[in-house]
């Protein structure tokens, strides 16, 4: 991702501007902060899911996501009944 500041003298303000995302500051010492605290996020160790647990998160989704008693297809077709608590 190209993060870059910019300034746009007609409304004397700051651009951030994150690929194609931009985002408007009234200050430039705004726009260094947030540029600041997205690059410490984005640098920031962040724990890879393991294939079984984003299986199980994205059946979770599903679950909440439907009425009880249905069937719901998985992306490997294979079928998941919910049942009622």
């Amino acid at each position: 991702m190209i993060i870059d500041i910019k300034e746009k003298p007609a409304s004397h303000c700051w651009v951030v501007c994150m690929d194609a995302l931009k985002v408007n500051f009234n200050t430039l010492g705004e726009a260094q902060a947030f540029v600041g605290q997205l690059t410490a996020r984005i640098e920031a160790p962040h724990v890879w899911p393991s294939g079984a647990s984003l299986a199980g998160a994205a059946l979770k989704d599903i679950a909440r996501s439907t009425d009880k008693n249905q069937v719901v297809g998985t992306r490997s077709n294979q079928s998941v009944v919910l049942l009622p608590d």
